[in-house]
């Protein structure tokens, strides 16, 4: 197998000597409903007081080389942003919205059932054990979908299950986040599969994971109900985080799954695979020395790609399309293990472009522009196999 790299591609860029955590990072990549593609990235403080509100976000006509405003719809929401094509044509986004306030809503909570230090307290608590507003608030969340018949985007909602649903929130806010779409849902059979970890459940014994878990939901309405299947990966322990899953199925037919682990401290990713549409999976295996939001796809030509970052960036591919035989890392961004952000956010987006090619999106934090001033830029690089 050979890889071929082109050159990268300055979509934006920040302010001169911008260093603020949370601004013009995290990259997302979507195929738009006429063809086009969609590039967001967040440009806030990395906080849930920031989710929900407006993105900055550019469109491309010709696959990714130039790339000009987007002011259409849907409109992209912050921290991160993803289109899904589902099935009949039709295409579903279910963007972050501003979160529920239990000070402004006068609701008191419950003692929480687990806390947490995930980069600062984290409190959990169930979801039974709050009022039906709550409730409601996590049950049907507001989405758009494009149909064919109407080729436009509609208002729309999906409907979350509850049943063993945790809420949680950070200490000192007073906001209760909930899931979004931020990652591609993925078409198997006639399902469509979404490893969440934004949405917490409890373990079938009652169990609360203190530091979350990544979850299987599955739909079988074409995106307008999701139902929890299992959990993919979590640690009763509350020793290891396993966040942000993505999915993409094997060249064999089973469904493979990267987690981050990396929470305060650098550890390996997480894989595991499912024989049997996600009822059961294996017992993880550590991938790697380090990684944080992985992105996983398999090409058309069979071959799997694997970004991840921080530090830096990276690319590894299987040419087997199973998820068990990876390359040697492609480093894009080298990045330093004394100072993990300094090089770049490490988080990636990756879209396919043809059979055998696809578009990589992530951000450089020392990029220099015409006049040597150091910038945060949003980059966007061509990538190709060949068998």
């Amino acid at each position: 197998m050979k890889t071929g790299f082109g050159q990268p591609v300055v979509a934006a860029v920040s302010a001169i000597d911008e260093n603020r955590w949370g601004f013009h990072q995290f990259p997302a990549l979507s195929r738009l409903p006429d063809g086009n593609i969609l590039l967001m990235w967040a440009d806030a403080a990395d906080a849930s007081e920031t989710h929900g509100q407006p993105a900055p976000a550019l469109v491309s006509s010709d696959q990714g080389r130039t790339w000009n405003p987007f002011t259409g719809q849907p409109a992209p929401r912050r921290p991160h942003f993803t289109i899904s094509e589902i099935f009949d044509g039709e295409y579903l986004v279910m963007p972050s919205q501003p979160y529920f306030n239990v000070v402004t809503n006068r609701i008191t909570l419950p003692d929480p059932v687990s806390v947490a230090d995930v980069y600062g307290k984290r409190m959990c608590y169930r979801a039974d054990d709050l009022p039906a507003t709550v409730h409601d608030y996590y049950r049907h969340i507001p989405a758009q979908r494009w149909s064919p018949s109407t080729r436009q985007w509609q208002n729309d909602r999906v409907t979350y299950d509850l049943n063993g649903l945790l809420a949680w929130k950070r200490e000192g806010s007073d906001l209760l986040p909930r899931t979004f779409f931020e990652r591609s849902l993925l078409k198997h059979g006639r399902e469509l599969l979404y490893a969440d970890y934004r949405a917490q459940y409890s373990l079938p014994d009652g169990r609360v994971t203190p530091k979350g878990g990544s979850h299987l939901m599955v739909s079988n309405d074409n995106g307008r109900t999701f139902l929890h299947r299992t959990t993919i990966a979590a640690d009763p322990a509350g020793n290891d985080l396993y966040g942000e899953p993505h999915l993409a199925p094997t060249s064999d037919g089973r469904l493979v799954c990267v987690i981050r682990k990396t929470d305060q401290v650098q550890k390996p990713m997480a894989i595991t695979w499912s024989s049997d549409n996600g009822q059961t999976w294996t017992p993880v295996h550590e991938l790697f020395e380090f990684g944080v939001w992985p992105c996983i796809i398999r090409l058309e030509c069979g071959t799997m790609v694997l970004s991840y970052g921080r530090p830096g960036v990276h690319l590894r591919f299987d040419s087997t399309g199973s998820g068990e035989h990876w390359s040697d890392p492609a480093t894009l961004i080298e990045g330093s293990h004394r100072e993990v952000t300094r090089h770049s956010c490490g988080y990636t987006s990756l879209l396919p472009v043809s059979d055998h090619a696809f578009l990589i999106a992530y951000s450089d934090f020392n990029h220099l522009d015409a006049t040597g001033s150091r910038r945060k830029a949003i980059l966007v690089q061509p990538v190709t196999v060949t068998p």
